[in-house]
């Protein structure tokens, strides 16, 4: 039982690559490497298949705020039979929490649900393997105080390091020093310290840009250059906010490096402090053979 409830926590959290491209379709598959149907039965009318799922939604709970941390985190499992549960199959999971800091990432709220009713998850040797696809619709809310949260974590510095190698390439000495967003009348701030050899003081720009979706990913767009004493044109404005989208770098809550987002709807609060988004997560389905 525990097994399994691990298998979803790894998918939950970990190490997360960048999804670098849109969704495809899934396909849902009629069940199969089913329990027999006397047994399934039997299970439902004792009760225990409900006392597997819950069993089950605890070890989750558990596990997650092992390896991260929620608020109000709700786990919900459908089952087909204790049996297929332990086997990796199931008919559907929710995923649920409040004030959520999972794989580097601080959000107010997310959701999450699986989209088949069957599902089907294997571990063989020690990786997950997605016997079928494996789609998720999400739904996660953040603000701005979330988002300067999740640049201070080593995964978006990482991103920092790697632009500042490509920063003193043209201009030697310079780097990134600091960053900091703002959400505002419903445009979106990134405020960048720069280190200059020779000047003591951090020179400061504010780039303001539009919020989109652009190809499933969140797109920051019109950039242009607000206010700051250090000159900055925008194509290279455009270049930093396109490497560095704290929006998108968001989205990326899953472990598996194979899977793919698509961002549907993205909406701001009436006053521009929060944003909403939802899409479509899908974990490709994989050989194990």
């Amino acid at each position: 039982m525990k097994k399994i409830g691990l298998l979803l926590v790894f998918l939950l959290l970990g190490s997360c690559a960048s999804f670098a491209y849109t969704c495809d379709d899934y396909d849902c598959v009629a069940p199969y490497n089913m329990n027999n149907k006397l047994r399934t039965f039997a299970g439902a009318a004792s009760g225990l298949n409900a006392f597997t799922e819950l069993r089950l939604e605890s070890i989750i709970k558990k596990e997650v705020l092992k390896l991260g941390s929620a608020e109000k985190i709700k786990v919900d499992f459908d089952s087909y039979s204790a049996r297929d549960l332990r086997n990796g199959i199931f008919k559907s999971m929710k995923v649920s929490g409040e004030n959520i800091l999972i794989n580097d990432i601080h959000l107010s709220m997310l959701n999450l649900k699986t989209l088949c009713k069957f599902n089907y998850i294997k571990q063989v040797d020690k990786d997950i393997v997605f016997v079928e696809d494996f789609p998720m619709a999400f739904d996660l809310t953040m603000t701005q105080d979330d988002i300067n949260r999740t640049m201070q974590h080593p995964r978006y510095k990482k991103l920092i390091n790697d632009l500042n190698l490509v920063v003193g390439s043209f201009a030697k000495g310079v780097k990134i020093s600091s960053t900091k967003v703002a959400l505002k009348n419903r445009k979106f701030y990134y405020i960048v310290g720069f280190s200059i050899p020779f000047i003591r003081s951090e020179q400061k720009v504010v780039l303001q840009s539009d919020v989109s979706i652009r190809n499933g990913k969140i797109d920051l767009s019109n950039a242009k250059v607000v206010s700051g004493n250090f000159n900055l044109d925008l194509k290279r404005a455009d270049f930093l906010l396109s490497r560095l989208n704290p929006l998108d770098f968001s989205v990326n809550i899953l472990k598996n490096k194979k899977a793919k987002v698509k961002v549907d709807n993205l909406k701001l609060s009436g006053d521009g402090s929060t944003i909403s988004v939802d899409g479509i997560i899908i974990v490709p389905k994989e050989s194990y053979e």
